[in-house]
Parts: C-alpha cells; sequence; structure tokens
C-alpha cells in the first residue's frame, strides 16, 4: 500500500510515500495506481484526490480520463423526480408561499462529507425546465456545492412570473450524487 499525500481544499497532489503523514490528508491506494507517478513517467498534476458522492468515499482518480458509458449519459441529463424519498442526498424545493428555492443537503451526506474532511470546490446547476422536456429552459439554479454544504442548505428568490404559479415544471442536473428530490410546497 501507498499513501497519497493531497490538499483538501483542491485535491492536488502533494506527495506519495510508503507511510503516513499522521498532520496531513491522505489515502490509502494499492501500488500499481500510482506507481507511473512515482517513477516520474506521469507528473502528479494528471491526479488530484476527489470525494466520489456514489461511493461515499475519497478516491484517486486521473483528470485526463473521461469515461463515458451508459450509465453516465443518463446522469447527464438526469430528471430529479419528484417521488418522496427519505433523507435524499440534495432536496430542491420550490417554496411557493415564501417565493423562494431551497437546496438542501441531506443529514447524511452532509456528515459523510465533513467527516473526510474535504472540500468541495465545485458548482451545482439546476435546469428548471417545462414540464417533462430538457429542452424548454425557464430557469438555471447554480449554488456553490462547498458552500451549499457548509451552511446545509441555498435560499435563492424568485426572479420569474412562473415560479409563484402551479405550472408543473421538471428539473434537470448533471447526477453527481446519490438521491436527489424535488418539492413543491404550496402552503
Amino acid at each position: 500500500m501507498q499513501f497519497v499525500t493531497f490538499n483538501k481544499d483542491t485535491g492536488e497532489l502533494i506527495s506519495i510515500g510508503n507511510e503516513a503523514d499522521e498532520g496531513s490528508n491522505y489515502i490509502e491506494v494499492e501500488l500499481d495506481a500510482v506507481r507511473s507517478l512515482k517513477k516520474g513517467i506521469e507528473p502528479f498534476s494528471n491526479y488530484r484526490v476527489e470525494y466520489n458522492p456514489k461511493t461515499k468515499t475519497i478516491e484517486l482518480i486521473s483528470v485526463a480520463e473521461n469515461i463515458f458509458d451508459v450509465a453516465s449519459v443518463t446522469d447527464f441529463i438526469y430528471e430529479i423526480p419528484q417521488d418522496e424519498i427519505s433523507e435524499p442526498d440534495i432536496s430542491i424545493i420550490q417554496d411557493i408561499p415564501n417565493k423562494c428555492w431551497k437546496i438542501a443537503v441531506g443529514k447524511t451526506l452532509r456528515r459523510n462529507i465533513r467527516e473526510k474532511g474535504i472540500s468541495l470546490n465545485t458548482s451545482m446547476m439546476f435546469s428548471i425546465t417545462a414540464n417533462g422536456d430538457p429542452n424548454v429552459l425557464y430557469k438555471t439554479l447554480i449554488v456553490h456545492t462547498g458552500q451549499t454544504v457548509n451552511d446545509n442548505y441555498c435560499i435563492m428568490p424568485f426572479s420569474m412570473p412562473f415560479e409563484t404559479t402551479n405550472e408543473p415544471v421538471s428539473i434537470y442536473t448533471a447526477r453527481r450524487f446519490d438521491t436527489y428530490q424535488f418539492k413543491r410546497l404550496y402552503e
């Protein structure tokens, strides 16, 4: 086993060694996964450490490798369900009485991210569209993932007339977390 030390804010690799640096952020990986890095064949900049929300673990990933399979195609344009889900990772709430969108992070996901001591320097984008049609865009909501996890939620005020009506809409996103839920509050 090898120990990859990384910057928790950026995921950039700092070092790879045979022993863990207890004062730093590190993950354990198989020697085969980092052999080319240790030999100097590949630069550290080709890799980073990221939180994988589906497996809920921190992983060493290649920044150049782009795996494009059937699952990733369906996750690229993912319609967030309105089904009742027990403790979704991400909830998008259309709060009509308070005239705002609320994006909330589930307790389990939030705790898991905080326990692993990592920062998420990415954004989540949600496309509000015609009901069942991702081609008719009404509005886009963009929130900073790390800030939303730190604050537990994000609130964005309505800015368009359709938001305060009962007009059926869908929300699409690039699926990066395991479970999502879209709720509409009328009262």
